[in-house]
């Protein structure tokens, strides 16, 4: 059978992983700088390296970062075909994470981010049909519940009940999806991170999942999202998709 690319790049990490581990353990110092080395390949755009520096780390903070890492790369660069694989490895990043740190909100939080993409290669009813709905939902109420500062989960929270909503009224009433829920978590999200186009972005797309009547509050967040500065890879990305939707929108 032929070994893909990406399964030689996972398989020296995960010889890397245990070299680090048993043989040369990582100080404090260098594990903080193997950490900021990752979050500067991110931050240029360098997801899936990010996730192998950040793997080799091998603490609960470096996992959940590999973790985010892999999942932004599976959905925003990879090929459709590469997604799955890509996501299922995220999941298994955020598992470690957990294991290493249960007391991590960016742990579990990662771990709701990494099924809910997974669950998307699905297709919504089958993803619900699978569990992944309840899952997901524990995962970002665990996040919420160690940081309830973390806007990230009330983010996925705002998500989580739009998603569903969006997907009909019978999976609306089988998980207890709520509009006002949904909303509540969105501005929540919003009170902790109003600069954060990301936030604006998400919860643009929220609104019209949940309704979409709410086009102008929409666009209101859209408007202000395509402003603010985007400073790393990601927002760059985020900030091309609020460009893209409005121009959608504003033509309709």
């Amino acid at each position: 059978m032929e070994i893909t690319k990406d399964q030689k790049i996972f398989g020296i990490v995960g010889v890397y992983f245990f070299f680090v581990l048993v043989f040369f353990p990582f100080t404090k110092s260098m594990a903080s700088d193997t950490m900021e080395e990752a979050r500067e390949l991110a931050a240029a755009g360098n997801f899936k390296e990010a996730s192998v520096v950040a793997a080799g780390i091998g603490d609960a903070e470096g996992v959940a970062f590999a973790a985010a890492s892999l999942a932004v790369h599976g959905y925003e660069v990879a090929g459709e075909s590469e997604m799955q694989p890509l996501f299922i490895k995220a999941i298994e990043y955020a598992k470690t994470a957990v294991e290493l740190d249960p007391g991590s909100s960016e742990a579990h939080l990662q771990l709701a981010h990494t099924l809910g993409r997974y669950a998307q290669t699905l297709g919504t009813m089958t993803a619900l049909s699978e569990g992944y709905a309840e899952q997901i939902r524990t995962a970002i109420d665990k996040a919420i519940e160690l940081d309830p500062r973390n806007y990230q989960a009330y983010l996925s929270l705002g998500a989580w009940h739009s998603e569903i909503i969006f997907a009909g009224f019978m999976a609306w009433l089988l998980y207890g999806a709520d509009e006002d829920e949904s909303l509540d978590a969105y501005a929540k999200a919003l009170e902790i991170s109003p600069n954060d186009n990301n936030v604006h972005y998400q919860y643009a797309v929220g609104l019209l999942k949940l309704d979409d009547r709410n086009i102008e509050q929409a666009l209101y967040h859209l408007n202000i999202a395509v402003e603010l500065p985007a400073a790393d890879a990601y927002q760059k990305i985020v900030q091309e998709k609020v460009k893209e939707m409005l121009i959608e929108l504003e033509s309709n």
